[in-house]
């Protein structure tokens, strides 16, 4: 028999709490990173490359400017750690100097600073999500001496959200209806019949107990 739905009276209303969200946008965007403090050796081919990978990024939302339309500046930064090795053509590690210390690996952090507008009033709260990042980095020359530029991909999907309660008119509830049947990921074997393989005997001990019981 089927489950009977509750009916609470035509359109009535009920408050809901929920999260609502007043703006939502995404930042793509490349920032460039110069190094002039890596040394690289006197014969700078022995560097072939330098790899570079993403540690950790995090945004927030460093401050605010309202405006009275609800309208607001934001200020977002971005902190970035990246790790950098330099290699040869064999992709073996090939040391650097940095502050007269001999490196094969460099980790450094950076943060920049990112300015939009967007829909946040009173109450509200902006939330930054990183939803993807990546790092590239290549040797340079600046006034004659070798650099390293680091250009770091970040995604960022930015969302102003508050709690509310609204008020919604319904007329049912909803109920969950029956799970469709999916396919068993193990199916049990059908059930076999061993060979008669063990010859006149059992077959004479099977009419001995049969004329038993007659």
């Amino acid at each position: 028999m089927p489950e009977e739905r509750l009916q609470p009276a035509q359109l009535e209303p009920i408050c809901i709490r929920t999260t609502q969200v007043y703006d939502w946008c995404y930042l793509n965007g490349t920032t460039s990173v110069l190094l002039p403090d890596i040394v690289f050796p006197a014969n700078t081919s022995v560097v072939a490359g330098i790899e570079a990978a993403i540690i950790s990024v995090e945004c927030a939302e460093i401050d605010r400017d309202q405006d009275p339309s609800g309208l607001a500046n934001v200020t977002i930064r971005r902190l970035v750690t990246f790790e950098l090795t330099f290699v040869d053509v064999n992709g073996n590690p090939v040391p650097v100097i940095v502050n007269g210390v001999e490196v094969t690996t460099q980790t450094r952090s950076r943060f920049f600073d990112e300015f939009i507008r967007v829909c946040a009033p009173d109450g509200t709260t902006l939330t930054c999500e990183i939803t993807d990042a990546a790092a590239r980095a290549f040797m340079t020359v600046i006034n004659g001496t070798p650099a390293v530029q680091v250009e770091l991909f970040i995604c960022q999907n930015i969302q102003v959200t508050a709690d509310v309660t609204v008020s919604i008119n319904i007329n049912d509830y909803c109920l969950p209806d029956a799970c469709q049947p999916g396919q068993k990921p193990f199916q049990c074997p059908p059930p076999t019949t061993p060979p008669p393989a063990c010859g006149p005997l059992t077959q004479g001990r099977a009419r001995k107990a049969g004329s038993s019981q007659g």
